[in-house]
């Protein structure tokens, strides 16, 4: 898992370019934005405009560097391109950029996840206890929920796109720690426990504030329900890990 962390961190992560912006450049004039320093401003930041259909124009720009606040709204189908139907749900977030090293955002998600057992994680093979999980073998359509919420980090950049003769295009990605709840419709139990979010999403600006685009999410987590009788924990423990295929929109204020 620490090796994909590493592969969705872009390398200009490590460089300084979210310091090179001081407390008083944040709000830069657009003249300095397209003018006087246009390599500076729109390196990982663009100028965007709203279109008047009505003068057929651009009008009211905005530029994408004084964005504090994200608010976005997501679906979710399973990555599983022979069964996108395995795994259905709905995802909120909010992220806030911080004020010191500006390209950086912080915030919380919460998600629920409609699946299948089989589609996030298997069966207990071995166990000589006879309440462990090994005596419980879910059939294939044996259905889950999945919810989680937590909080995390993310980084918005132009890496990709600066080979893409485009200013409205950004990438995305966030990592989360969350909580997460597995209720299991077989056995009708809960299992809770921690895990881990990586996301890595490409969003269109529709416009000075909206936006839209897809992402890429995986998840893992280690979810436990509570022992009956002696069971040892490994007994009761399921690893859990999907991947999924987000369509995600949302505004910046």
């Amino acid at each position: 898992m620490k090796y994909l962390l590493l592969l969705l961190i872009p390398a200009h992560v490590f460089a300084a370019s979210f310091f090179d912006l001081t407390e008083e450049e944040l709000n830069p004039s657009s003249e300095e934005v397209l003018i006087k320093k246009p390599e500076k401003y729109q390196r990982d930041e663009s100028m965007i405009y709203n279109f008047n259909s009505s003068l057929g124009i651009k009008d009211q720009r905005r530029y994408t560097g004084e964005d504090r606040n994200r608010f976005s709204l997501a679906g979710h189908i399973s990555g599983d391109y022979e069964h996108f139907n395995n795994l259905l749900g709905a995802e909120v977030a909010y992220m806030r950029r911080s004020t010191r090293y500006n390209q950086f955002w912080y915030g919380a998600q919460f998600f629920a996840h409609n699946t299948y057992f089989d589609a996030i994680t298997q069966n207990h093979n071995l166990g000589t206890n006879p309440n462990s999980e090994a005596q419980f073998q879910r059939p294939g359509d044996s259905k889950a929920k999945v919810m989680a919420g937590g909080l995390g980090i993310g980084y918005r950049f132009k890496l990709l796109l600066e080979f893409l003769p485009t200013e409205d295009w950004f990438e995305n990605i966030d990592v989360f720690v969350n909580y997460v709840q597995m209720d299991d419709s077989f056995i009708d139990r809960k299992y809770a426990g921690y895990g881990l979010t990586t996301n890595y999403g490409l969003h269109k600006r529709a416009g000075t504030s909206f936006f839209y685009g897809g992402k890429l999410s995986y998840n893992i987590a280690s979810v436990t329900r509570e022992a009956i009788g002696d069971e040892s924990k490994s007994d009761r423990t399921f690893a859990l890990g999907w991947l999924s295929l987000g369509v995600e929109m949302g505004f910046f204020y």
